[in-house]
């Protein structure tokens, strides 16, 4: 698989960061309002720590697949995971 440069990989993290952290940080007040469970709690910050996680292994692999792999994933947990969890 071809190797991708660290600019894209910082350009698609960062787009996808934009995205990913002030929605956890939201989802994160809302669980913490509405919910008695404080362990719902995770399930926001789990989507935080799959991007962090992704990211660090997207620089130090710098592979087109894992970056491409990285958005279908956090996209999947960001529509299909916490709207199973939480709603």
């Amino acid at each position: 698989m071809k190797q991708l440069d660290r600019k894209w990989i910082h350009i698609i993290n960062v787009i996808l960061g934009v995205i990913i952290v002030p929605y956890s940080i939201l989802e994160l007040i809302g669980v913490f309002l509405l919910s008695d469970n404080t362990m719902y709690a995770l399930v926001p910050v789990g989507l935080l720590l799959l991007w962090l996680i992704m990211y660090i292994l997207q620089l130090k692999t710098q592979k087109t697949l894992l970056v491409m792999s990285a958005v279908f994933l956090n996209i999947f947990y960001l529509f299909f995971i916490i709207p199973k969890l939480l709603y």
